[in-house]
């Protein structure tokens, strides 16, 4: 799926908005100079402006799918996270409508765009690369039988911790507070979980989509092609091995000889 061009530059537009904006609204509070608000208001409109504009310059596709690019923008946001934990710890009787009107929540909302630039662009590419390649074989499918239990052993860690953190809150008197964090971070961590089950699959003459992400045959590292799954292992330090359920996809002998003509040259 090809996205245009105007979406891209909202994306970017609205991240500098949000990343931006609370930024001048904090240095406005810490000076009691300016309406922090009005800060907000002012600086978010020239920075979405701006970003919108920069947009139409970038070469987002490729920013968005190099790993060093793509990462500090999704993580930069992150870091108002320390600015509201630390509005939890001055304020303890703090309401739930008073938290989500803060400034550093609308930072925090800012991986939003960071996160859809990402998935947009490779989504994009990936695209780019299968049309100009001849496909083989494409198929869904879902992760392996360890690759499940791997994926809802670390949920079910994860939620526990989030629970833990969320049980403190409740003891400290702050049950609403801990509801809605738990809607924000609890739901939206076990959908992107789950929703992780269904997997396409599409191999070319010039390498295999799993997902979304393209990897060309010089980068797969090794494979291995059992009866009733697929393990591709691309090369690289950060890169996914993807293990893959073969139960319901093509025959296992001729991925095998399709794998090996093309992953071993």
């Amino acid at each position: 799926m090809r996205y245009t061009r105007s979406l891209y530059r909202s994306l970017v537009g609205t991240y500098c908005a949000l990343v931006v904006g609370p930024f001048a609204a904090a240095l406005a509070g810490v000076s009691g100079l300016l309406d922090p608000w009005i800060s907000l208001a002012v600086a978010g409109l020239v920075a979405g402006g701006l970003g919108y504009w920069v947009g139409n310059r970038l070469d987002v596709e490729r920013l968005a799918t190099s790993l060093p690019l793509a990462v500090p923008p999704v993580v930069l946001p992150l870091g108002y996270l320390v600015w509201l934990i630390a509005l939890l710890a001055h304020n303890p009787g703090i309401s739930p409508l008073t938290l989500l009107g803060r400034p550093a929540t609308l930072g925090v909302l800012a991986v939003g765009p960071a996160v859809a630039l990402v998935e947009l662009g490779t989504r994009s590419v990936t695209v780019s690369r299968i049309e100009a390649a001849t496909v083989l074989y494409s198929f869904q499918t879902r992760p392996d039988k360890r690759e499940r239990r791997i994926t809802y052993g670390a949920l079910a860690v994860g939620l526990g911790a989030v629970a833990g953190l969320l049980g403190v809150l409740v003891l400290s008197g702050q049950a609403s507070i801990a509801a809605v964090l738990g809607l924000l971070v609890v739901v939206p961590l076990a959908l992107a979980v789950l929703r992780s089950d269904d997997r396409t699959v599409v191999v070319t003459d010039a390498g295999l989509a799993v997902d979304g992400a393209f990897t060309g045959w010089e980068e797969v590292d090794s494979f291995t092609v059992a009866e009733d799954s697929l393990v591709i292992r691309p090369r690289g330090w950060f890169a996914d091995v993807y293990r893959l359920d073969l139960s319901s996809g093509p025959d296992p002998d001729q991925l095998r000889s399709t794998f090996e003509s093309h992953a071993s040259r």
